[in-house]
């Protein structure tokens, strides 16, 4: 059989247009002059429909927060004497978060335990400072008065929206009622508190009784009047 010149002479192109631009396995030859393409950006093109961001990750992590729900069981002793209070919890177990008139209360879920806050009464050059059962413009009855750098607990800071604390329900506890103050001077004498009781006086001595304190004078105080032991005992 005689193959005609004209198709000879269209062989070398072929043969050079496929030896110019030698196919990868799996892939077809390219023109001479044009750029295979490369096995990664075949596989981006064959899963770019595929490569979205789920749409529910958002949902997801705004699910992973509790929503607020009412208080279960009775309203802290912090806030049981403000009128209109509404309190919320995210979990049972969570501190409450309560609001009252402008403002928002954080009760302090841990009490007066290890892991509490506390401070001492600052009187501010006078004899003491009164306790009360609310703060203004709540309406209010005076527990107690407190002497110059008397040790408390805080159980609840009131503030008004973003800002600090205005005012702190504190409790007067005796100081080796907490073992890190065995080593502080800064939880002053030992024995019951110094407390000048206005209502009446309770039958026993300020105590710690299964992990409560017991006849302690407790109440609402400015935070003009109030010290943190910002570095702990």
């Amino acid at each position: 059989m005689t193959v005609s010149r004209p198709i000879l002479s269209l062989l070398p192109c072929l043969l050079l247009a496929a030896c110019g631009n030698p196919a990868s396995e799996g892939q077809l030859p390219v023109p001479s002059g044009e750029a295979a393409p490369t096995r990664a950006a075949s596989a981006a093109a064959t899963q770019a429909p595929h490569a979205s961001v789920p749409a529910t990750s958002a949902t997801t992590a705004d699910a992973a927060v509790p929503k607020d729900m009412p208080m279960d069981g009775p309203l802290p002793p912090p806030v049981a004497n403000l009128p209109g209070v509404a309190c919320t919890q995210k979990k049972k177990d969570w501190a409450p978060e309560c609001t009252a008139g402008e403002y928002q209360i954080v009760v302090n879920t841990e009490g007066c335990s290890a892991d509490g806050i506390y401070g001492q009464i600052q009187a501010n050059d006078q004899p003491s400072a009164v306790l009360s059962t609310a703060f203004p413009p709540f309406p209010s009855a005076q527990v107690a008065r407190l002497h110059d750098l008397q040790l408390v607990c805080v159980m609840a800071n009131a503030h008004k929206q973003a800002g600090q604390p205005q005012w702190h329900y504190v409790v007067a506890i005796p100081a080796e009622s907490v073992a890190t103050c065995k080593h502080s001077e800064l939880c002053g004498d030992a024995g019951a508190p110094k407390v000048e009781w206005i209502k009446p006086a309770p039958q026993g001595k300020c105590r710690l009784e299964h992990g409560q304190y017991v006849d302690c004078a407790a109440g609402w105080v400015s935070a003009s009047e109030y010290a943190e032991f910002s570095m702990g005992l």
